[in-house]
């Protein structure tokens, strides 16, 4: 499950192939309560291996120190272009290794799961910042997808739209993204990767 070649078709009209590299999705604590139902996801437990298991999908399951080492591996690989090591290294120092900067955006990040298939790389953080004059932080969860071909574009993006319809609420709602977005538009210039100051999840 090492292999990542970014050949693709630029005739096809999927949005994540004609732009086919990592990309993030966002999502926001109603949709991760809404989840715990739908895939039955206990409160020790993470949603990707519940997921994965739901729809009989085959992953690897990493821990944070697997998931650094294989994020750090592709850049070596003569099929990944340059673009797209770049965005990789840029993803592994931001998440792995992180700056005072990261931290002046985020109070914590933190690694939850990784999942590796034949066809993309999937990892999930958590990022948290106080709030004035609020008891509760602000917590956004955020899915950095790595697809490792033209089929993990594909079928990377079936799996977050299945579960975006099975689970029935939007990913992240319109008060979510507005309270979000101060916040998420200075943590895209420190991570410039695809959907990193957007909500991609409206154009699944």
């Amino acid at each position: 499950m090492r292999t990542f070649n970014n050949g693709c078709d630029k005739s096809n009209r999927s949005w994540f192939v004609l732009s086919c590299q990592p990309y993030v999705l966002y999502y926001g604590s109603d949709f991760f309560n809404r989840m715990r139902k739908v895939y039955g996801i206990g409160m020790l437990d993470r949603p990707l291996s519940k997921i994965f298991k739901k729809y009989g999908e085959q992953a690897n399951f990493l821990n944070r120190d697997q998931a650094a080492e294989l994020l750090s591996s592709v850049n070596g690989q003569g099929s990944v272009t340059v673009t797209n090591a770049q965005i990789m290294k840029n993803l592994f120092e931001a998440l792995f290794l992180p700056t005072a900067l990261i931290y002046s955006y985020f109070k914590k990040l933190s690694f939850s799961e990784a999942a590796e298939t034949n066809n993309f790389f999937i990892m999930e953080f958590m990022g948290s910042q106080s709030r004035p004059m609020k008891l509760t932080p602000l917590i956004v969860y955020m899915w950095f997808i790595i697809p490792k071909n033209e089929e993990g574009c594909r079928s990377s993006q079936d799996l977050m739209k299945r579960v975006r319809q099975d689970t029935g609420i939007l990913p992240i709602s319109q008060d979510e993204w507005e309270e979000l977005k101060p916040l998420i538009e200075k943590f895209s210039r420190a991570l410039p990767v695809y959907g990193s100051g957007e909500n991609l999840w409206e154009k699944i």
